[in-house]
């Protein structure tokens, strides 16, 4: 994604955001070019909800500005920026229809009713809920309930379509098919997205690019296979790739086949450790114990003092002593 065309998206420049001592977003710049999907990645309390709510409009940031298609949005209400938000539980309004909810916004925005009607009727075209137009919200499924929230949104045809953890109310099998319909419908209408999770598969299947905070700053910003591949720094090692640290400059030479460079570790996915048990195979470890995960088992493995996770086949067969090797690995800030 050409992030130089982020004057028609959105452009953040360093934004500050306190509740009193507590730092919640720490000085954060960023970009998003226009119809891009951004996903801001990490644990909670990490300041990403925060900073989404910066760009929405409902905090107010203690320094830096925000620019939506050039223009700065910095001071301006919620209500009046080209901006919509799909919330993590939905914020529907039980008294009201699946119609008269999507309208909602509409009739804030003052539009009249023949387009207001017009545009209910094709967003929830868009979401598959035509026909449930006039039945009580409150009688949907949860799964009906998120894409009410969706129409909503998008029938205001925002510039920016803000979600704040949209899925995480759903299980499993809905999650999985839900991101698919709102990654579907983000790129039928070309709109630029600003996706805040806690969830790392869902972040690398939805986004464009993603950018991974910490403590309320920023850590790194890339395209999900370049973040997961070649993360820089150990904490997106850890996080996004579920990386083993390896800190003993012997254990990650014998592992890697390289010294260690000043002020890094080696980080190696549990997927690029290999056991087996013949000597010449690798660095001997002793097995911990494997643990059954359906498609694979993890081993718990240690060399000296470091502990690796390790993915193999589920039915390999287990032993004490074993030699691990690294088809890749790669050292990270």
């Amino acid at each position: 994604m050409d992030v130089k065309t982020a004057p028609d998206g959105v452009l953040i420049t360093g934004v500050v955001k306190r509740f009193g001592a507590l730092e919640a977003v720490s000085h954060v710049s960023l970009e998003v070019g226009k119809g891009e999907f951004f996903s801001l990645l990490g644990p909670s309390g990490c300041g990403k909800t925060t900073l989404l709510r910066v760009v929405a409009g409902f905090e107010q940031p203690d320094e830096g500005r925000v620019q939506i298609g050039g223009r700065d949005v910095t001071t301006i209400p919620p209500q009046k920026r080209p901006t919509a938000m799909v919330f993590q539980n939905y914020a529907l309004f039980p008294n009201m229809t699946v119609g008269e909810n999507v309208a909602y916004g509409l009739k804030v925005r003052k539009v009249g009713h023949g387009e207001r009607k017009r545009r209910v009727s094709e967003a929830l075209r868009r979401v598959h809920l035509e026909e449930l137009a006039d039945k009580p919200v409150d009688q949907l499924s949860g799964g009906q309930q998120q894409r009410v929230a969706v129409a909503r949104a998008i029938a205001v045809e925002p510039a920016v379509l803000l979600f704040d953890e949209p899925l995480s109310n759903l299980d499993v099998a809905l999650r999985e098919r839900t991101r698919g319909e709102l990654k579907s419908i983000q790129q039928q209408l070309g709109l630029t997205s600003i996706y805040v999770t806690h969830d790392q598969q869902e972040a690398l299947v939805l986004s464009d690019r993603i950018g991974v905070m910490r403590d309320g700053k920023l850590v790194e910003v890339g395209e999900p296979r370049e973040l997961f591949m070649n993360p820089r720094t150990r904490f997106v090692a850890a996080f996004l790739s579920g990386c083993n640290l390896v800190a003993d400059p012997d254990t990650a030479r014998r592992l890697s086949g390289a010294p260690t460079p000043d002020g890094r570790v080696l980080a190696v996915r549990p997927d690029e450790l290999w056991i087996s048990r013949e000597p010449e195979d690798g660095v001997e470890a002793c097995a911990i114990s494997r643990s059954f995960l359906g498609l694979q088992s993890e081993w718990i493995v240690r060399i000296g003092e470091t502990s690796l996770r390790v993915l193999t086949p589920p039915d390999y067969p287990f032993a004490e002593t074993v030699y691990v090797s690294a088809r890749s690995s790669r050292f990270v800030e």
